[in-house]
């Protein structure tokens, strides 16, 4: 199976590798994912049936959230 990729984010199924802006992943991606993986993200459990696999779901969930970092980030003035 190929890496699957969205946006900045993808996932190598033969490593289990998931790979993502550095930044984001240290201060808001990692937490995140955890809350996927523990069933705990509300957006997450809402939408994922709308993807096409699991994997698919995660790294739009990601993707989705950095672009709300990032807005967040240009409103603030902050470096991204």
């Amino acid at each position: 199976m190929a890496a699957i990729k969205v946006g900045r984010f993808s996932w190598d199924a033969e490593t289990g590798t998931l790979a993502g802006p550095k930044e984001f992943m240290l201060e808001e991606g990692n937490a995140l994912l955890d809350k996927i993986l523990n069933g705990e993200d509300q957006v997450f459990n809402m939408t994922a049936r709308l993807s096409t696999s699991i994997p698919v779901a995660v790294l739009v969930r990601l993707q989705t959230c950095l672009a709300a970092w990032l807005g967040e980030r240009e409103l603030l003035n902050l470096p991204k």
